[in-house]
């Protein structure tokens, strides 16, 4: 192996707006892209290596990025495009820390979304400011077939039975939203307490090779009691289906944040002058698709445009590849340390792949890279 280029031993986050403006700019987005810069990025390599620590949580709540659900900006700003800016700065500097971030904003949506006034004043103040953290059990609901998870009513509450394929923030969360589906076909979400003495039994470790350091299991569930004060929503089956379907389409802001953070590592000044134009070239094609991809969000109805997001979405997964392959071709033999920078964009580049895939989305993704091929063969 070739030895490595001089490249930043540090994750680098995305440089800083000289005079930021919009939602750059809003309070939140200030604070939490100094947890990034001075807490998260400068131990990445540890926490990749371990596992995400309580306190990086602890200081995003106190930054008010754990709130970015349910938060009102005081300037031209939506909340939606100050979340975006938010969940970026995180996965550029960590992104470990930013899937366990990333996993507590559904669980917020949901309580402050509640029709229980009790349930929104029990848990939307503290899960907020990151007294509470949560994670999320949900995506087996989008599985075919019979529900993976059950709820059936017991007097005032309701138990849970079935089988937890992914919980991410085991041993890091408070509690963790489960996702559940009725003899009457409604989805039901609750809270229970991170814990196995609330129910949850069976808990067992995955072994990753991306994110390990999210601490996720899989877990059963026999007969979990749900009390009404820890019931957060009911939907009908088919209602909520069709509202997850439309989400889905989607690019995830996160990715965004790992493409910056491979330009950022390809453009260091300690780059050959090959990878330094690289790192640009791949900064100008991220930038209209990041403008493509808020667009359809904020500007088109959430029902149209599927294909054109799912379009967005495969080539915004297919650059965020190419460019952390780009960081471990620069980085030569050091690449292959486990620890590395370019290691650790890689394997984030990956779990974008399979991260919220669908059928549609693996199909979207793979007609990208047939379209790449495509190009590279007629260049040649």
């Amino acid at each position: 192996m070739t030895g490595p280029a001089p490249a930043a031993r540090t994750r680098p986050t995305a440089p800083d707006d000289a005079r930021p403006s919009g939602a750059a700019a809003d309070p939140v987005v200030v604070r939490t892209r100094t947890v990034a810069r001075e807490l998260l990025a400068p131990a990445a390599a540890a926490t990749a290596a371990g596992r995400v620590p309580r306190s990086h949580l602890d200081a995003l709540g106190e930054a008010g990025a754990l709130g970015t659900a349910v938060y009102r900006p005081t300037g031209a700003s939506t909340a939606a495009q100050v979340q975006r800016e938010v969940s970026e700065t995180i996965a550029a500097a960590d992104g470990s820390t930013w899937c366990v971030y990333a996993q507590h904003h559904h669980p917020m949506r949901e309580v402050a979304g509640s029709s229980d006034p009790g349930v929104r004043e029990r848990w939307s103040g503290p899960m907020a400011d990151g007294r509470v953290l949560a994670a999320g059990a949900s995506s087996h609901l989008r599985r075919p077939g019979p529900p993976a998870v059950t709820a059936v009513r017991d007097g005032q509450g309701w138990r849970l039975h079935g089988r937890l394929a992914w919980l991410s923030g085991w041993g890091i969360a408070d509690v963790v939203m489960v996702g559940a589906v009725t003899s009457d076909d409604r989805v039901l979400f609750a809270l229970l307490d991170c814990d196995e003495g609330a129910g949850l039994t069976e808990v067992r470790p995955h072994r990753l090779w991306s994110m390990a350091a999210t601490s996720t299991v899989s877990a059963r569930l026999d007969g979990a009691l749900i009390a009404p004060d820890r019931l957060i929503a009911l939907h009908p089956g088919a209602e909520w289906r069709r509202a997850d379907a439309e989400r889905r389409p989607n690019v995830n802001p996160g990715v965004f944040g790992t493409i910056a953070a491979a330009t950022a590592a390809l453009t260091h000044a300690g780059q050959s002058a090959e990878y330094r134009e690289l790192g640009l070239r791949v900064a100008a094609e991220a930038a209209p698709l990041r403008a493509a991809a808020y667009r359809l969000m904020d500007d088109v109805p959430a029902h149209e445009a599927a294909d054109e997001r799912l379009a967005v979405r495969a080539a915004v997964l297919e650059l965020a590849g190419r460019a952390a392959a780009a960081c471990v071709a620069a980085g030569g033999g050091a690449s292959a340390a486990a620890g590395s920078l370019p290691a650790r964009l890689l394997a984030e580049a990956s779990f974008h792949l399979v991260q919220a895939q669908t059928r549609e989305s693996r199909t979207a993704t793979g007609v990208r890279m047939l379209a790449v091929a495509d190009a590279v063969r007629s260049a040649r």
